[in-house]
């Protein structure tokens, strides 16, 4: 087996460096620098391992660096790669991680794994979405990892989606399922890519496997007016997904869910946008079109302001 790891950054350098102090098991990774930061390409530089950098001349997102940087592992690979392994930059691998992902592939012939995932108390969270609903709803709970397993085992479960922290997929199913999508802006691009991979096969999550996730602490507010249209954002690609595309149809059940959290955390004066988000997921836009009035545009408008 030959893994091959993307990443895609944007000014998170300390993060970034953990990342590939972690990592083990891995031929090569390919880090595309949305930022195009002198600090970050300095930490990918200095990296141990065979580590390649890319600065795109304009920010892609993380859908589109993570398309570009796979584009690149693939031409400097040629047939020799095996496994794709995406990461979030803020994610911190165990020795084993990769190891226990790969052979849990082997032994289970599936074409995707995805690790138990703790923050910084240690507790799980980011569960993919298990197709065992009753697993799923219980353990949303966070509770430590001795504990989770005593629960419910440390064997596989399938999985329809998972996140990006950590994903590790056969090359066959990445060739049939295709690299990232570029037009999804932020969030969500990780949901159609795990719900492609597992049109291929079978998606397997992997609780002996663990990844740390430390997302750096935010210096401001969560209830901001560019977390907002984020948050827009990702329920207009769920939508887009769940009612325009044939694997976003698993996901279906959660556009309520998605909704209300929406409203919740903004408020009912959101409930205009979160029409607007339905509705242009509902005839096909992703959240990356760059429309009138499109929340991608809004979203520029306010940093440029």
């Amino acid at each position: 087996m030959r893994v091959v790891a993307v990443v895609a950054t944007f000014r998170r350098p300390r993060e970034l460096a953990r990342l590939l102090d972690s990592l083990a098991g891995v031929e090569a990774i390919v880090v595309c620098d949305n930022a195009a930061d002198p600090e970050t390409r300095a930490v990918v530089e200095q990296a141990p391992g065979r580590a390649h950098y890319l600065a795109p001349a304009t920010n892609l997102g993380c859908g589109g660096g993570l398309r570009l940087a796979e584009t690149h592992a693939a031409q400097i690979e040629g047939s020799a790669w095996t496994h794709l392994l995406v990461l979030d930059d803020d994610a911190v691998l165990t020795p084993d991680t990769i190891p226990q992902l790969r052979a849990a592939l082997d032994r289970e012939k599936a074409h995707a794994a995805y690790p138990l995932v703790t923050g910084r108390d240690g507790r799980t969270g980011w569960l993919p979405g298990l197709r065992d609903r009753a697993r799923h709803r219980l353990g949303r709970e966070p509770m430590v990892v001795e504990r989770y397993r005593t629960l419910f085992g440390s064997g596989v479960a399938d999985f329809d989606w998972a996140q990006g922290i950590c994903l590790l997929a056969t090359r066959a199913a990445v060739e049939a399922a295709g690299y990232h999508r570029d037009d999804f802006w932020v969030r969500g691009e990780d949901l159609d890519f795990s719900l492609r991979l597992t049109m291929q096969g079978r998606g397997i999550f992997v609780p002996a496997a663990v990844v740390q996730h430390l997302p750096p602490e935010s210096r401001t507010p969560a209830r901001t007016r560019a977390e907002y249209f984020r948050h827009a954002a990702m329920v207009q690609n769920i939508a887009f997904l769940a009612l325009t595309q044939p694997q976003g149809r698993r996901i279906r059940p959660s556009i309520p869910g998605a909704s209300l959290r929406f409203v919740r955390t903004w408020g009912v004066r959101a409930i205009p946008d979160l029409f607007s988000a339905l509705r242009r997921g509902q005839r096909g836009e992703p959240a990356g079109h760059r429309t009138a009035g499109s929340f991608r545009q809004r979203f520029d408008e306010l940093i440029a302001g």
